[in-house]
């Protein structure tokens, strides 16, 4: 196994744990992300909003990755809770120094939308 394929080991184990540290440790500082709902810069950015995915995140299972040079593309199905469900999903991450400095991920926004209006207009108990 290169130390890239070993990165992107450790990288996808820790958000299988939902493991913060864990992530930290995986995540260049200067860390830029990129999805269909967000965009981040930083570490700490990246590890907030992690923490807020956490809890929709009921498992992870990598169905493919690929390793080239710095760069990893991994496909995985991101299964939450519902109503949102399984949300096939593709990341490409790009290392500096063995750290994640970039990462871009694709999936359907739809159902997160939808969950997240949902929320939105859920009445608040006083």
């Amino acid at each position: 196994m290169t130390a890239i394929a070993a990165a992107c080991a450790a990288y996808f184990d820790a958000w299988a744990r939902k493991d913060l540290d864990g992530l930290a440790a995986l995540l260049h500082p200067e860390v830029h992300f990129k999805s269909p709902t967000a965009q981040t810069d930083g570490r700490d950015k990246y590890l907030a909003a992690a923490a807020r995915v956490f809890p929709l995140l009921e498992g992870f299972k990598i169905r493919a990755q690929f390793v080239s040079g710095e760069r990893a593309m991994a496909a995985y199905d991101f299964i939450c809770r519902a109503p949102i469900g399984v949300s096939a999903t593709a990341e490409l991450i790009r290392f500096e120094g063995g750290l994640v400095r970039e990462s871009e991920v694709f999936f359907d926004a739809r159902p997160f939308e939808a969950f997240a209006r949902a929320m939105a207009q859920r009445p608040t108990k006083n």
